[in-house]
């Protein structure tokens, strides 16, 4: 295992000396804390380099992990200058909106009155739909060729990398995440603003907020404490191939510091470059056509942490992994940068926010079967939009008595577990429509109407507490009020008795112990996790360690430890019955271990417990995720499991081919890809190939 660095500890403040003289006692003791943490996992994990820090009303903090450069032995920093990758999307959509705020730029135009070098499509696309991801632009085609150039690209040559594909379905009707979106919008600021992108972001964006180090890659450019970027091989790190961006450049192009991203989310909070009611736009969830949320805005996902109103966007991409957090109500921003291809930074974020705000990210919750999982589906909606939108609207959403006695009608329906089980698709498909605007998002009407009753009154102790605990004892808070609440809005006896029989269980298994437990980071897992099994005997609820769990698996399987990965996986399937995760990891172990049969049994069980653990997507994104870290030959096993399941499925039977190809098997690629056109005559990749085969 190589060594450790960590940097010193930095803190900086925007406020007086006075006021930052004071300020450090507050989070001393949660900083290092956290840096403790930080250093040995790390170590641990053999992630090369970390930049992590937060900025909560004018305090900020940052500090490295790590080294920038492995090779020279340099050291991360909080200045340590990273690719931000999709993180520059933000950025991008708050150049947009400062443009429409100056006049120059009307969001429902259409983008070819901006960029007149962008054809025509069959539907008008607008500025705004692109700015949502509505714009049925597509993302990568073909990333072996796309996400690969060593070439500089202008923008109108990065605008013709996408300008002949076509639209995904008409815009406005589906979301559809897509880089070549922002790009096309960094060419909409060109020619809104007549400035090159880069220039009019240093000016508009970068310049006022104070973010210097923050500029556009430029692999010739001498960039100040430039880190290296790493992957993962089949032995260990590796370097990252050499990418040139500049093709990505307004959706991702960018490099800069943890240090500016902090300033990035004070700007925001000080409304220096928006005016606070295009703020409100920009992170406000849009919905398609048809109603569904995307959990999008301008630039930003949009979904509550814990109960609280939060901003994010992730980015990774060659030589890096980022992540940018911001809750505009508690001031907080959370930044984190590493130098690995597809590096977990979320576990870091997540501990920095649980040390700063004294709360764990959002309980994870074992609820049993399906229909239980989707009863506490409903209750954590209603918890975590409830609470957010609460405190951000100043209290419920409506106080109309008719939507709100159909959101409780809504509510209780969603909560009666014997009438879910009976049809488990259909009381899905009920949850889901109540939870989007297209059925009056009455999970959130309910949810906020709730936490406003529990605010009245409160000290505010209540409303941290529930923050901290989660959504179940958030609705029996509610459900102790009686007859303080008008009897249409209370819940039904059935989901009374739920919430009251599932309060007492999370209540002995949510402790202060079990709040802290870091499965990750413990010795001997499979012992704590069977320890675990006897503490929560007897209990419907109790906490969800799969997360950590899991990290844990493929940590030790990608180190060659596989017996040790499979004793945690075996136990996380005893721990954890009726969740996919454990099935589908023990079945991915035991078919390296030559038991397909074994693994085919296991991913069934898997696809029962939780459909999407089986489905021929995420099947086949995994087989691509093992031949991506040298394990083709697993990942080619895999493909022949999800054919087992899905012998309709072309694209299965396409990749197959393309396996046998890169294995040099051309009779073996030729037999699959047939198999593919025979069930898709359509499918034009497989013609192609064919024909270059034959």
């Amino acid at each position: 295992m190589r060594p450790s660095i960590r940097t010193g500890l930095v803190v900086l403040s925007i406020l007086a000396a006075l006021a930052a003289a004071a300020e450090p006692s507050r989070y001393e003791e949660a900083i290092a804390r956290f840096s403790a943490w930080a250093e040995e996992r790390v170590s641990r994990d053999d992630t090369p380099g970390l930049s992590i820090g937060f900025a909560r009303d004018g305090f900020v903090w940052a500090e490295g992990f790590g080294y920038s450069d492995l090779e020279n032995m340099v050291p991360a920093k909080p200045e340590s200058a990273y690719r931000l990758a999709s993180v520059t999307k933000p950025m991008t959509a708050i150049g947009v909106l400062i443009l429409a705020e100056q006049g120059k730029l009307d969001l429902d135009a259409e983008v070819q009155t901006y960029v007149p070098f962008y054809p025509e499509k069959p539907w008008p696309v607008t500025v705004r739909q692109v700015l949502g991801h509505l714009g049925g632009i597509p993302h990568y085609v073909n990333y072996d060729l796309e996400g690969h150039f060593k070439d500089h690209k202008n923008t109108e040559q990065s605008i013709a990398v996408f300008a002949d594909f076509d639209l995904v379905g008409e815009p406005g009707r589906q979301y559809r995440y897509s880089s070549y979106g922002y790009n096309l919008l960094g060419a909409v600021i060109e020619g809104a603003s007549g400035q090159p992108y880069g220039e009019f972001m240093r000016e508009a964006v970068w310049g006022p907020l104070g973010m210097d180090d923050t500029r556009m890659d430029d692999p010739d450019a001498i960039i100040p404490n430039r880190v290296r970027g790493y992957r993962r091989g089949p032995a260990g790190l590796i370097n990252s191939e050499f990418v040139n961006i500049s093709s990505r450049f307004a959706a991702g192009g960018t490099r800069s510091t943890v240090i500016d991203l902090l300033k990035f989310g004070q700007g925001l909070d000080a409304g220096t470059v928006l005016a606070p009611e295009t703020v409100d736009r920009m992170i406000t969830p849009l919905a398609t056509a048809d109603g569904i949320s995307t959990g999008y805005g301008f630039g930003w996902g949009v979904r509550p942490v814990n109960g609280r109103f939060a901003a994010s966007h992730g980015g990774g991409q060659a030589e890096t992994a980022t992540y940018l957090l911001w809750l505009p109500d508690e001031k907080l921003t959370i930044a984190a940068a590493m130098n690995l291809e597809g590096g977990d930074r979320m576990t870091y974020v997540r501990r920095l926010y649980a040390e700063v705000m004294g709360e764990p990210w959002s309980p994870s919750v074992y609820a049993g079967d399906r229909a239980h999982q989707l009863a506490h589906g409903v209750m954590r909606t209603s918890w975590n939009w409830g609470m957010a939108l609460a405190k951000r609207n100043g209290g419920p959403l409506t106080e109309d008595r008719e939507q709100l006695k159909a959101a409780f009608a809504a509510l209780n329906g969603a909560l009666d577990v014997a009438a879910n089980r009976a049809d488990l698709e259909a009381a899905g498909e009920r949850i889901r429509h109540i939870a989007n605007p297209a059925g009056g998002d009455l999970l959130k009407l309910a949810g906020s109407w709730m936490a406003a009753q529990l605010a009245t009154g409160s000290d505010g102790a209540t409303l941290e507490r529930l923050h901290r605990d989660g959504a179940i004892p958030f609705f029996h808070a509610y459900s102790e009020l009686g007859k303080q609440v008008p009897k249409p809005y209370r819940l039904s006896r059935d989901a009374a008795k739920l919430v009251r029989d599932w309060n007492a269980d999370w209540s002995r298994t949510w402790t202060a112990e079990t709040q802290r437990l870091d499965l990750a980071a413990a010795g001997d897992v499979a012992a704590v996790t069977a320890q675990l099994v006897e503490r929560f005997a007897g209990a419907a609820v109790y906490p969800d360690y799969w997360p950590q769990l899991e990290g844990r698996v493929e940590t030790l399987a990608r180190s060659g430890q596989v017996a040790q990965a499979l004793a945690i996986a075996e136990a996380g399937r005893q721990l954890y019955p009726f969740s996919g995760g454990p099935h589908f990891y023990t079945a991915l172990l035991r078919l390296g271990m030559g038991e397909s049969d074994t693994a085919m049994a296991l991913l069934r069980e898997a696809g029962e417990h939780d459909p999407s653990y089986a489905s021929p997507s995420y099947l086949n994104g995994w087989a691509y995720n093992l031949k991506s870290a040298g394990m083709s030959d697993l990942g080619l096993g895999l493909l022949h499991l999800a054919v087992a399941l899905h012998p309709d499925n072309a694209n299965l039977y396409d990749s197959i081919g393309e396996f046998h190809l890169d294995k040099g098997d051309r009779e073996g690629a030729r037999k699959f890809y047939r198999k593919a056109l025979e069930i898709d005559p359509g499918s034009e990749n497989a013609k192609k190939v064919l024909a270059g085969l034959e």
